[in-house]
Order: C-alpha cells, then sequence, then structure tokens
C-alpha cells in the first residue's frame, strides 16, 4: 500500500522579528530620554493590521536584549502594569 501526501501551503504571516524590534528601538532612542511606554517603540504597521500582539513580543525582546548590552533600561512598577523604557 503506497500512501500519498498532499502539499499544503502555509502562508507566513509578518511578524516583528527581534532584529527589526531592536533596529526600531535604536532609531528612536533620542525619544526616549526620559520614561516611555514601551508600547509606544511598536511600528504603526502592526497596530493597523491588527497585530499588536507580535509587535509588542518583537519589542519586548528586543529591550530585553538591549537592557543586556547596557544600551537601555525597562521598569514594570507592578504585575501587569504598562512596562517602561528609558535610554541609559
Amino acid at each position: 500500500m503506497q500512501k500519498t501526501f498532499k502539499n499544503v501551503s502555509i502562508p507566513k504571516l509578518p511578524v516583528l522579528t527581534t532584529e527589526e524590534a531592536i533596529k526600531q528601538i535604536k532609531n528612536n532612542l533620542n525619544k526616549i530620554n526620559a520614561w516611555k511606554n514601551l508600547s509606544e517603540l511598536i511600528p504603526k504597521f502592526y497596530f493597523k493590521n491588527e497585530m499588536k500582539k507580535t509587535g509588542m513580543a518583537g519589542i519586548f525582546a528586543a529591550s530585553l536584549e538591549l537592557t543586556k548590552e547596557g544600551i537601555v533600561k525597562v521598569s514594570q512598577k507592578k504585575i501587569f502594569d504598562k512596562l517602561m523604557i528609558k535610554k541609559l
């Protein structure tokens, strides 16, 4: 008995990668001297196309990487509160 397989095409959805988000944050470093809400750094494309969650995930991952490198500082006052970012 021979099995046949059907080809399935899964569309690739656009996501904000960590690398793209790092570029986004670095391009806006001059605007984040004081504490700024992390969600304000999500590119407009992700807001307009209802992909805010992937935008936030990318920006958050990038902010952690830049914190590790000593470029920015991330803060949250209490659990489930907004995430804030500031240039060091």
